[in-house]
């Protein structure tokens, strides 16, 4: 091959590779612009020590007048259409398990809004104070939102990209809300959530 078809072809993978990159870096953007029309993460906490909420009622109660500590985390996003049908946020939480030598544990849970007008919002999860005393402290948690199935935020502790993906996801032991007994705390703060499919 002769020089002046070698730097053809040179020019010619350069200029490929070069379009390729410009073409990602701008589907990136356009995803990321596009997700940020819909939502935004103002901010993810974690809020250890949350104490159960004592209900009054007429009946004498037969419960410990102890109150255990739960583990929740608190997201506080706005969304900028005028209602957003559905949004699901997807929670990954990772844990140390201190009762079986530190095994390593990444827990699952999700929660659906339903009718989410424009405005500030605000989500969050839970872990039942039994299994906080029997695994230990929270080390990494991220949060993950979708509409219609695409991503439209996400926010971690962690700098790691997309950690959870490394683990295989345990289900049922985070709790959203409406399975607490903060479901009837602050109840206008928060969004419908969308019941669980019957099973058939």
């Amino acid at each position: 091959m002769n020089r002046s078809v070698r730097s053809k072809v040179g020019f010619g993978v350069v200029l490929f590779a070069a379009t390729w990159l410009v073409a990602g870096t701008a589907l990136a953007q356009t995803a990321s612009a596009g997700g940020g029309d819909i939502l935004r993460i103002r901010k993810m906490a974690p809020v250890p020590n949350t104490k159960t909420p004592v209900f009054r009622t007429a009946t004498a109660s037969q419960a410990s007048a102890k109150q255990p500590d739960w583990w929740r985390v608190l997201v506080e996003f706005e969304t900028a259409p005028d209602w957003v049908d559905e949004l699901e946020f997807t929670y990954y939480v990772y844990m140390k398990d201190q009762s079986n030598k530190g095994a390593e544990m990444m827990f699952r849970g999700a929660v659906t809004y339903v009718n989410v007008a424009k405005g500030r919002h605000y989500s969050d999860m839970f872990l039942h104070p039994s299994a906080l005393a029997r695994m230990g402290r929270v080390e990494q948690v991220a949060v993950v939102v979708k509409a219609k199935g695409a991503v439209v935020a996400m926010e971690s502790t962690a700098q790691t990209p997309n950690w959870w993906d490394r683990f295989a996801p345990i289900d049922g032991v985070l709790l959203n809300r409406a399975q607490t007994p903060f479901a009837f705390v602050d109840y206008d703060l928060y969004e419908q959530i969308k019941p669980a499919a019957a099973a058939r």
